[in-house]
C-alpha cells in the first residue's frame, strides 16, 4: 500500500513537472516566433528601402549624366 501510494507521488509529480515545462517551452517559442516575425519583416522593409534608393540614385545619376553630355 505504501509502495503504491509514493508511486503515485512521483507520477503526480512528473505529470505536474510535465504540464510546467510544456508551458514553460510553449511561451518560450511564441515569443521566438514573434521575434522571428518582427525581426524578418524589418528586414524585408529594410531591403525594399534600400533597393527603392538604389533605383532613385541610378536614375538621378544617368539624368546627371545626360545632362551634362548630351545637352548639346
Amino acid at each position: 500500500m505504501k509502495a503504491e501510494l509514493i508511486q503515485e507521488l512521483q507520477l503526480l509529480q512528473n505529470s505536474r513537472a510535465n504540464k510546467f515545462a510544456d508551458e514553460l517551452t510553449d511561451r518560450i517559442l511564441s515569443s521566438v516566433d514573434a521575434v522571428n516575425e518582427k525581426l524578418a519583416s524589418s528586414v524585408s522593409l529594410r531591403g525594399k528601402m534600400l533597393m527603392l534608393l538604389d533605383k532613385r540614385l541610378n536614375f538621378e545619376t544617368l539624368r546627371k549624366l545626360r545632362t551634362r553630355f548630351f545637352k548639346q
